[in-house]
């Protein structure tokens, strides 16, 4: 993605203000080595960001007006007003060659279990994002797992997911993912099952010891 943003020197409240207004979110690139670069952007291109595929992990060729040379930037933190929701600030890290970088990848459950059509069954995720470490270009936009070949019991970890030796899990292997098990309704009906099954053999027995002995 292409964005070209403004050099900006420091602001007033004021100023800040009026710039807001009119679409222009202040915001510095940093990274290892590099001065940190006052700038606007524009608030369009923020959004643009964000509806992308990639999000917040999308990799960003960043130009400063005046200036030919090119940014290679992921957005490191988006601050936003906490009633109009606006873009209010905006931190980018500029990414060198080979660099590696943090970020929040969400994990997707791809399939449905048999088990949850047929015997009541409930499958719940425990884990919706997983930190990664790797570089720019080699970031997933989700993580799919396959859980159409689970059964009941059956758990998934952090092993399980797909990665290569370009993608780095913060996360330990054994943390659970996912995992199938009967759905508090499906355990209600099998305990009412039970205790009516109980309550038969109960009236059963006592059916039994009271009827007469035969001669």
């Amino acid at each position: 993605m292409n964005i070209t943003a403004a050099k900006r020197g420091s602001l007033s409240k004021g100023e800040r203000k009026q710039r807001l207004r009119q679409g222009r979110v202040p915001g510095v690139i940093y990274g290892k080595g590099l001065e940190p670069v006052n700038i606007e952007v524009p608030a369009k291109a923020i959004s643009q960001i964000l509806l992308s595929e990639s999000g917040l992990n999308t990799v960003i060729d960043l130009t400063i007006e005046g200036d030919a040379k090119t940014h290679t930037v992921v957005v490191d933190n988006l601050l936003r007003n906490s009633i109009s929701r606006d873009f209010e600030h905006i931190g980018l890290h500029q990414v060198k060659k080979g660099e590696k970088i943090t970020a929040q990848v969400p994990i997707q459950l791809i399939g449905e279990p048999r088990e949850v059509l047929t015997a009541g069954a409930m499958l719940e995720q425990m884990l919706e994002t997983i930190t990664v470490h790797a570089e720019p270009q080699n970031l997933p936009v989700q993580l799919d797992v396959d859980v159409s070949q689970m059964k009941l019991g059956d758990v998934l970890h952090v092993s399980d997911l797909p990665h290569n030796a370009n993608l780095e899990f913060s996360t330990s292997d054994d943390t659970a993912i996912a995992a199938l098990h009967y759905s508090k309704t499906a355990q209600s009906a099998e305990a009412d099952a039970d205790a009516a099954a109980a309550t038969v053999a109960d009236a059963a027995s006592a059916a039994a010891a009271a009827a007469p002995a035969s001669e």
